[in-house]
């Protein structure tokens, strides 16, 4: 996998130097000349020192724009690097309801995407918050999880079409009615990838997929949100048919109901929880299948909950590259192993 493949592969956890998707960040922002541009969505921003790069960035003559959810589950995480970055002036868009009493149902800015200019024009796009700090919050980690040192990925976009869809896409991303807009609904597809966004009318992408996977193919994911709905009911339904499916999952109950678990372990399905004992997230979000007819790996920060399938702002995306399905599946077996160990 390189950048001829038009992707490059970014993995954080445990098996790492700490902070290394966050370092990422920080190089790639640091790189970027005056004239060059830097485009980002995220949902938790914590990290005062990614922060005080953007603005230096800005200051350099960079243009920055910055799309940031600006009423996350916990509500004060990101007020202090908001109020850093009100320098950005238009550059800084922050969601959140209009009226108080419409905070349960606001759609959060889920997604992860960073996009830079320079040195060539690439985004990265995955699970990956800048959602630690130095000197760290105890209190904050402890419930929203440490992905400076937990499993995360970002996935890096070199083809230009993908790279282009997905800026744009960043930048509309406070636009009216953005659930009934065309190109909010359309596929995005260059090569071997291919991208979806979120809200959108016809949510159900990988359902259609599992609904054709065969006896003999092989499932393999990790998944940090997973709760009853149109995923379990297809990896149930997959593994009723003779499908070989595996799936990791996050420690926590809100997470991932027991329920929810013991439902797919009563099909027949290998599923675990992935424990560590500091309490390190599992935040990775990645679906593999492996059939006759090829592989295809799905990514993003798409969560498998309702909230994710018909209310945020998210990004799935699939990729056919061998390559990349390969190192994914590597990784799984990574996870899985240290899970094991952890016992």
């Amino acid at each position: 996998m390189s950048e001829a493949d038009g992707l490059r592969l970014h993995l954080g956890g445990p098996h790492g130097p700490p902070r290394h998707l966050r370092n990422l960040l920080r190089q790639k922002i640091d790189a970027v000349p005056a004239g060059g541009e830097i485009v980002w969505a995220t949902y938790y921003f914590r990290d005062r020192d990614l922060a005080q790069a953007l603005l230096d960035a800005h200051r350099r003559g960079v243009r920055v724009i910055l799309h940031i959810e600006g009423r996350p589950r916990r509500v004060s995480v990101n007020m202090h690097v908001i109020k850093m970055l009100r320098e950005l002036g238009s550059g800084l868009h922050i969601h959140a309801p209009r009226l108080e009493t419409l905070s349960g149902v606001h759609p959060h800015l889920h997604s992860k995407i960073y996009y830079f200019s320079h040195p060539a024009p690439s985004v990265l796009v995955g699970s990956f918050n800048p959602s630690g700090d130095v000197p760290e919050d105890s209190a904050v980690i402890a419930e929203i999880g440490d992905q400076d040192r937990g499993h995360n990925l970002l996935v890096e976009l070199f083809d230009p079409a993908m790279v282009n869809a997905l800026r744009q896409h960043v930048e509309g991303l406070d636009r009216p009615l953005l659930r009934l807009r065309a190109d909010q609904n359309r596929l995005v597809s260059s090569g071997r990838t291919s991208a979806w966004f979120y809200p959108r009318l016809r949510p159900a992408i990988i359902d259609r997929h599992l609904a054709t996977v065969s006896q003999g193919a092989r499932i393999e994911g990790a998944i940090s949100h997973l709760k009853k709905g149109f995923l379990v009911d297809g990896l149930i339904a997959a593994a009723r048919r003779g499908v070989d499916v595996r799936i990791l999952v996050h420690d926590t109950e809100r997470r991932v109901p027991g329920a929810t678990v013991a439902a797919l372990a009563g099909a027949g399905i290998e599923i675990a929880r992935y424990v560590h004992p500091e309490r390190l997230p599992l935040h990775a979000k990645f679906l593999l299948i492996d059939e006759a007819r090829g592989k295809t790996a799905y990514f993003g920060s798409f969560n498998y909950n309702p909230r994710s399938r018909y209310l945020n702002h998210e990004i799935l995306l699939a990729s056919r590259d061998p390559a990349l399905h390969q190192a994914l599946s590597d990784y799984f077996g990574r996870i899985r192993d240290e899970g094991s160990a952890l016992d």
